[in-house]
């Protein structure tokens, strides 16, 4: 279908039915819909009192079924407009929508029962930026860091389901990026703390006092290095050569296929 984005209209909507079901639970925990609110979600999605076209867009595939958010990410970069002051997370119209048409991909479903878990709307809806908001909007911050940062940087931190926040994002992205801009380095990341048979990051990765965790690599090991090596000029051999022994474990548990 041809781009859209709500209008002020749908936004409301989108946030009211949201509301409605979240209302019906306690903050902290997730709100169970079924296919009737999908399909509420679904009308307003598609009601032309309540979109707009985007300026600069073409097609969207509605049905695509998403891998992981990295594949979300991947696809939403390649159709939306190149246009940033478009795309941007305060395009609020824009963001919500994407959200609507993929909502079934981005609420986890829950083992049985047919239901799926619906969190606060901020996962779905952009608000007015706030540092503990803006990134945990599913569907942009994985067109978001596909768009800006590339392929490296996007499976590093979105090797997760589509319905699923990333501790990566939680912990890394918003304290410190100096280690994103040396592509050498996040492809040894990838390599070392994603799983390839699962998509997901290995287990411990994250750990703050694990030796040779990504959190390690991120906020202190990169930081040395940087003092005395141009990083985003070395490739990924040449990163694994520069790194301390309490790295090897995860470099010996590299699929070598």
């Amino acid at each position: 279908m041809e781009l859209r984005q709500f209008n002020y209209q749908g936004i409301e909507a989108f946030k009211a039915l949201i509301e409605e079901e979240r209302e019906k639970v306690e903050p902290r925990k997730p709100a169970l819909v079924t296919e009737p609110f999908f399909s509420e979600v679904d009308a307003i999605a598609n009601d032309p009192e309540m979109i707009v076209p985007v300026p600069g867009g073409e097609e969207i595939d509605p049905k695509i079924q998403f891998k992981d958010r990295f594949h979300m990410g991947d696809y939403l970069s390649q159709v939306l407009p190149s246009d940033l002051s478009i795309v941007q997370h305060s395009n609020v119209g824009l963001w919500a929508w994407i959200s609507a048409i993929y909502l079934r991909q981005l609420l986890e479903p829950q083992m049985s029962g047919g239901r799926s878990k619906l969190w606060s709307s901020y996962r779905y809806i952009p608000v007015e930026y706030q540092k503990f908001r803006y990134y945990r909007h599913l569907a942009f911050m994985a067109f978001w860091l596909r768009r800006a940062f590339g392929e490296e940087v996007a499976m590093f931190f979105l090797s997760r389901p589509a319905y699923a926040h990333s501790d990566a994002i939680e912990q890394l992205y918003t304290q410190d990026r100096d280690f994103l801009s040396s592509k050498g380095l996040m492809k040894a990341a990838v390599e070392m703390y994603i799983d390839p048979k699962t998509g997901e990051m290995k287990r411990n990765a994250l750990g703050k006092a694990t030796p040779g965790s990504a959190r390690r690599l991120a906020t202190k090991i990169a930081k040395q290095l940087q003092m005395n090596y141009d990083l985003q000029s070395m490739g990924k051999d040449e990163i694994y050569a520069l790194l301390p022994s309490e790295f090897d474990g995860w470099r010996s548990s590299i699929s070598t296929k």
